[in-house]
């Protein structure tokens, strides 16, 4: 769903710069690097009009019966494209999930595919129940990456992500190989979602581009014996174990457990020492 515009809000366009109305002529041309960019990427692209959308040089059109946009840099680089779908282009992991995931009772409207020159290609689909809405995002093997409260501000948060290089390096620096599938800039720093070893970890930054930890999901299994040891032989071995996540900083290795008995839940944080340094209760 988008969010119309309407009159009053055309007629602010005009007395407000740098806002979210930008350059929308339809005559509109940037300069032939781009232009040549766009045609070399996309030849068959149909109903192309023009657009500068917070400094990016943005192209709407039609390619293969779907609508999309490509966003360029000034200099003709390709940052990103967004292209609208419907449910049966989604990869079938994806459309496996939807059919059985928490949301499978929900109405599902709008199918987004989003290709970055510097991550991964994910899709986000939008759903919707009375009053609530959420974005899905997936990666392409059906992995629910993340979950967004969708607040119908006209897609704001579908422009490209400038990654810093610092970032960047201390990723390829620790997880040789991984595969960025999205990036987020939080309050105190950056929130980066990668693809490791088929693992999927998140991994943050400081404000200062410091990293900060690393997590992901684990099983049981994969915990070592000397920290399960000592979850059992703590006032919580009769606690049913939800879930536990690895977590990776650089004072060292650690669990988090979260578990429940009854009404009560607790985290408890294990080293891998299997020294208990942490319980939280809610």
């Amino acid at each position: 769903m988008r969010t119309k515009l309407s009159v009053l809000a055309l007629a602010m366009c005009g007395l407000l710069a740098f806002t979210s109305c930008d350059d929308d002529d339809n005559n509109y041309l940037p300069d032939q690097t781009v232009t040549k960019a766009f045609d070399t990427k996309y030849p068959d692209a149909g109903k192309v009009e023009w657009e500068t959308k917070s400094g990016y040089e943005v192209a709407d059109f039609h390619i293969s019966g779907n609508d999309a946009e490509a966003w360029f840099d000034n200099k003709g680089n390709w940052l990103m494209t967004k292209t609208e779908i419907n449910f049966g282009l989604l990869p079938e992991a994806i459309r496996k999930d939807l059919r059985a995931n928490e949301y499978a009772n929900w109405k599902y409207t709008d199918f987004d595919k989003l290709e970055r020159s510097n991550a991964a290609t994910i899709y986000v689909i939008e759903a919707e129940q009375g009053e609530k809405e959420v974005d899905l995002y997936y990666a392409e093997d059906g992995t629910l990456i993340k979950v967004v409260n969708d607040t119908d501000d006209d897609n704001s948060h579908f422009q490209p992500t400038t990654i810093p290089q610092a970032i960047t390096d201390a990723i390829n620096e620790m997880y040789a190989g991984a595969t960025v599938v999205d990036f987020d800039k939080e309050k105190n720093g950056f929130e980066v979602d990668i693809l490791h070893n088929s693992v999927y970890k998140d991994v943050y930054f400081n404000a200062a581009n410091e990293w900060v930890s690393t997590e992901w999901d684990i099983t049981e299994d994969k915990v070592p014996a000397i920290v399960m040891n000592a979850l059992k032989a703590s006032d919580y071995k009769n606690y049913r174990i939800e879930d536990i996540n690895q977590i990776e900083k650089p004072a060292g290795t650690f669990y988090l457990f979260e578990l429940e008995q009854g009404d009560n839940d607790v985290e408890v944080t294990i080293s891998a020492e299997g020294n208990i340094e942490n319980v939280r209760k809610d």
